[in-house]
């Protein structure tokens, strides 16, 4: 019963609108790397680069292919919004983001992250087989090819986990009583709304933001599952995401989600729209009769969906495993959808053979402020300056020590590590750090 459910034919519109979202705002962000010079500040500028575990073989390309790189992505996400190549321009696109955005750790962001899955999604879907462009408006919105309920269902689960599991993060005492880092946040926005500067001034309008921030995740995704309350949800969620971006340096994040809450609607909505303001009518019937009627008919991509999303699932959970609070500790913070939950400033001077060196010597200022909140870029940065030292005397298995404090959410800075700690003997792998005060 479950089969035929998920395979039964649904209109494909709303996922072709999803694809020409999609490729509306991964343009944007593309351009914007151009724009403002982003490219030479992240991959050309720095000296050395992070990595994330486990992914440590993506390393930045030399400088005329890294222009190169973005050139492609440009290109491939503007074949994405105007309908060309859309197999090969999702594939090579999803490759090429996701290849920029892993390789320099500290340049992390979940709505990068979610770029990369939706573009994999939607690789993996029937809608990537289109061959109608864009601007053929009238040719898909009337002879659209039904598609299977479960793609549908793929990307509204992804929009949904996103919402749900950035909820789950807010569940911690910092953000329900004590209003962090809201509080803070809100003071350093003074000035951008005059007039509502005296409210939002207040302490109690941090708490209500903060609960409202909680309340809007865990609810927004079942809301907008809901037929009679999905109109007003997803008009929560454009004031919701219009107001954050106002308030707080979030870039694109408000358009990508904005944007893709639309797939919660009616699967036809675009001609449903379509008919309300034109004469001629378009006939809305999808045949009944469903694509596959049992589990011996699912194809690799089923499977491989299936599995997708049991990792969805499971990898932002994975820091119940792990001792100490989160946020503190950032080991399971990637991958999780910890979307703003912290506010951290950090301090980090190493030593090595009795001499201090400042990380701000070599890393850039962005570097710099990511790798003093995070143990495992420190632990990195620590390896680096070990092998460089080698290079320099010859001396093998130098030790490394570093004196860093952290401040989170405006509260008195402490240590990461004991400064008598060698970090080059600290392992990293999927067990907890050692060595790292929690």
């Amino acid at each position: 019963m479950a089969i035929k459910f998920l395979f039964n034919p649904v209109s494909s519109l709303s996922l072709h609108f999803f694809r020409i979202g999609y490729g509306f705002a991964t343009t944007i962000i593309i351009f914007r790397y151009f724009y403002f010079g982003w490219i030479h500040s992240y991959f050309i500028k720095p000296t050395f680069f992070f990595k994330h575990f486990g992914w440590e073989w993506i390393h930045p390309l030399p400088p005329v292919f890294t222009y190169l790189l973005f050139g492609v992505l440009l290109l491939t996400a503007l074949g994405i919004f105007l309908g060309y190549f859309l197999r090969f321009n999702l594939l090579v696109f999803t490759a090429g983001f996701t290849w920029f955005h892993f390789s320099d750790a500290t340049i992390y962001l979940n709505h990068y992250y979610l770029i990369s899955l939706l573009g994999f999604l939607l690789w993996l879907s029937p809608v990537s087989k289109s061959n109608t462009p864009t601007f053929r408006f009238k040719d898909w919105l009337n002879n659209a090819k039904p598609i299977p309920k479960l793609w549908l269902y793929a990307i509204r689960l992804q929009m949904g986990l996103v919402y749900f599991f950035g909820g789950i993060a807010k569940l911690q005492p910092d953000w329900l009583f004590e209003a962090l880092p809201l509080k803070l946040w809100l003071y350093q926005s003074e000035g951008k709304f005059p007039l509502l500067d005296p409210i939002l001034g207040l302490p109690l309008t941090a708490f209500v933001f903060s609960w409202i921030g909680l309340l809007f995740d865990l609810s927004i995704p079942f809301l907008l599952c809901t037929k009679r309350f999905r109109l007003q949800a997803w008009l929560v969620v454009l004031f919701f995401h219009s107001f954050t971006s106002f308030l707080f340096p979030i870039g694109v994040f408000p358009i990508v989600m904005s944007l893709s809450s639309l797939i919660f609607f009616a699967p036809n909505w675009p001609q449903i729209l379509m008919n309300r303001f034109s004469k001629n009518k378009i006939d809305l019937s999808v045949s009944k009769v469903p694509l596959k009627n049992n589990a011996n008919d699912f194809g690799i991509r089923e499977y491989i969906l299936f599995a997708y999303f049991l990792l969805q699932v499971t990898i932002p959970l994975r820091h119940i495993l792990y001792p100490g609070q989160v946020i503190w500790t950032e080991e399971t913070i990637k991958f999780s959808w910890q979307v703003m939950v912290a506010d951290k400033v950090g301090s980090a001077v190493f030593t090595i053979q009795n001499r201090q060196i400042n990380p701000k010597d070599i890393l850039t200022d962005y570097q710099y402020r990511m790798m003093t909140i995070q143990p495992e870029h420190i632990l990195q940065f620590a390896r680096y300056l070990q092998k460089q030292e080698y290079e320099r005397t010859g001396i093998a298995g130098i030790p490394v020590y570093v004196l860093s404090h952290v401040s989170i959410n405006g509260k008195p800075a402490r240590p990461l590590f004991s400064p008598n700690e060698d970090l080059t003997k600290i392992k990293t792998n999927f067990f907890p750090l050692k060595g790292l005060i929690r």
